[in-house]
């Protein structure tokens, strides 16, 4: 086969490559699988917070109620120790160390309190985002499913170009393996084209007779068009 040949086929096979994968592309679920997972990332970023907000109230609590505990067997050694004073004025010492971790032990417990009801309000909240995330799951699992179906034919036909574009790029020499992918590169995969009666099939535009003859003149049938500079075959 002509390099002229190889080239053209090249061609079509990288059209292919490129038509199958604005089909995918395109498909409508594609599109709102990544809206679901853009959405998703939203609410994990949400589960975080709400999750380090979790351990810290966890924390808090724990602090809390070790403080309440502390004070509690302070009490109930001080009044221990009011059983067996020697004297009244040890007594009144007694009593007002209990008094002292008493008003110290009210307001621990305010606070734990206070702790506890914000943290069940976390823990609405932490269900709250793990009910989305359930959802967005299972529609991301629905949608994911309906999409890979519909894309494996579609992949199948992208395989199929990509093994044969690699089998036709070994058939052309080196120099003009490397003009066509930087044509592609310039032209966003598509680097040759024909002449079709007297217009390039790139670009479309109309050629003058001079361009004409100077093109049919090429090494091996092979020129540049002069307006959209891809790989241009004369004839096959």
């Amino acid at each position: 086969m002509s390099d002229a040949s190889v080239l053209l086929e090249l061609a079509e096979a990288d059209y292919s490559i490129l038509k199958t994968k604005k089909q995918l592309d395109e498909l409508p679920q594609r599109a709102r699988l990544l809206e679901l997972r853009t959405k998703k990332a939203e609410v994990d970023t949400k589960a975080a917070q709400v999750a380090f907000m979790r351990r810290e109230s966890d924390k808090t609590i724990k602090a809390l109620q070790d403080e309440a505990k502390t004070i509690r067997d302070k009490i109930t050694r001080a009044k221990e120790k009011t059983n067996t004073a020697a004297n009244y004025k040890e007594v009144l010492a007694l009593s007002k160390e209990i008094d002292s971790h008493a008003k110290r032990l009210e307001k621990t417990e305010f606070e734990l309190l206070r702790q506890l009801e914000k943290q069940e309000k976390i823990k609405q909240v932490e269900n709250q985002v793990n009910a989305a995330l359930a959802k967005l799951k299972k529609q991301d699992d629905e949608l994911l499913a309906v999409y890979q179906g519909q894309a494996v034919e579609l992949k199948k036909e992208m395989s199929a170009a990509q093994d044969l574009r690699a089998r036709l790029a070994k058939e052309l020499s080196g120099d003009l393996l490397v003009r066509y992918e930087r044509a592609c590169k310039a032209k966003g995969g598509r680097g040759a084209a024909h002449i079709e009666r007297t217009h390039c099939s790139g670009c479309h535009v109309e050629l003058t007779e001079g361009q004409l003859a100077k093109l049919a003149s090429s090494p091996a049938q092979i020129g540049e068009c002069p307006y959209c500079h891809r790989l241009l075959v004369v004839e096959v």
